[in-house]
């Protein structure tokens, strides 16, 4: 007789602990959409960030994380035409943070990471102040609006091979004709053993 009520606490304790397996997931979805970042400064105060520029989006990539940009306008720092930003750390990954873009809409960027300029590329996220062009976004431009650099100019930013200095290339070179000659003289030596 006693049987029953463990039996029917039993299972409503399963039914409990299936409801919340369900629910679970669920919660963590509704709060992916959240970001870990502060709201952005005011954009009066974000334009004098250390890179600026206003460009028009051509192509995007990685579901519009990834935009090239034809830059029109410099607000402040170096940058060449075009550039690539991109809308989150790891634009191949996606993150709650990141920012997409559209074909042939013309934004003021305000990066939030620089680093890559090097290569070509700045990394931004919803965590900045860019914004979409207005007509508005004009009052804020500064009186010395420069000019994008070439591809070929872009030097901001850290090389990575920094430390060698000038024979960064001569060394590489040197390592790879050294290293297929020693494949090549391995596999000439594994023939005379066969």
């Amino acid at each position: 007789m006693h049987s029953m009520p463990i039996l029917t606490r039993t299972l409503a304790a399963l039914a409990v602990i299936a409801s919340s397996l369900v629910a679970a997931p669920l919660a963590m979805a509704d709060t992916s959409t959240a970001t870990d970042c502060e709201p952005p400064p005011p954009i009066e105060k974000a334009v004098f960030s250390d890179l600026v520029f206003v460009g028009r989006v051509t192509d995007v990539a990685n579901e519009g994380r990834s935009a090239t940009v034809e830059v029109t306008e410099v607000w402040r720092g170096d940058v060449p035409t075009p550039v690539v930003v991109n809308g989150g750390l790891d634009p191949t990954n996606p993150a709650e943070d990141d920012r997409t873009f559209e074909v042939g809409v013309t934004y003021l960027f305000i990066p939030i990471q620089v680093d890559g300029l090097g290569q070509g590329f700045v990394t931004d996220s919803v965590c900045s102040s860019t914004t979409p062009w207005t007509d508005d976004l004009a009052r804020l431009r500064p009186a010395g609006v420069g000019q994008p650099l070439p591809v070929a100019a872009a030097t901001s930013g850290p090389n990575p091979l920094g430390f060698l200095g000038g024979f960064a290339m001569p060394i590489l070179t040197a390592g790879l004709v050294a290293g297929s000659a020693f494949v090549v003289a391995w596999f000439v030596a594994r023939r005379r053993e066969a």
